[in-house]
């Protein structure tokens, strides 16, 4: 079954994705990188610490973009409407007639 799931490195990039998520749960904490009660600005206005925060979101927006693209399609059953006895929708409910 892990065999079978995204997170098996089974390529080399699905392994490089998995890197790159377990290093940010290490650097998502900021004693890692030293930058805890910094006074640093960045651009002169800019806390380190807030400009951190900042790259590291993007990064993590780039990083589940990446793992859109590669998570497989998911089956096409999973998306049928449901129909037959097994349905909870009345046919007013449907169509929308309210009869």
């Amino acid at each position: 079954m892990l065999k079978e799931s995204f997170w098996w490195p089974d390529e080399p990039r699905r392994g490089l994705v998995l890197l790159v998520i377990l290093a940010m749960v290490i650097l998502h904490q900021s004693e890692v990188v030293g930058i805890v009660d910094s006074t640093t600005l960045v651009f002169g206005w800019l806390p380190i610490q807030l400009a951190y925060d900042i790259l590291f979101n993007l990064f993590g927006v780039v990083v589940l973009y990446a793992m859109y693209r590669l998570a497989p399609e998911p089956p096409t059953d999973v998306f049928e409407p449901a129909s037959g006895p097994e349905s909870t929708e009345t046919p007013s409910e449907v169509t929308g007639d309210g009869r």
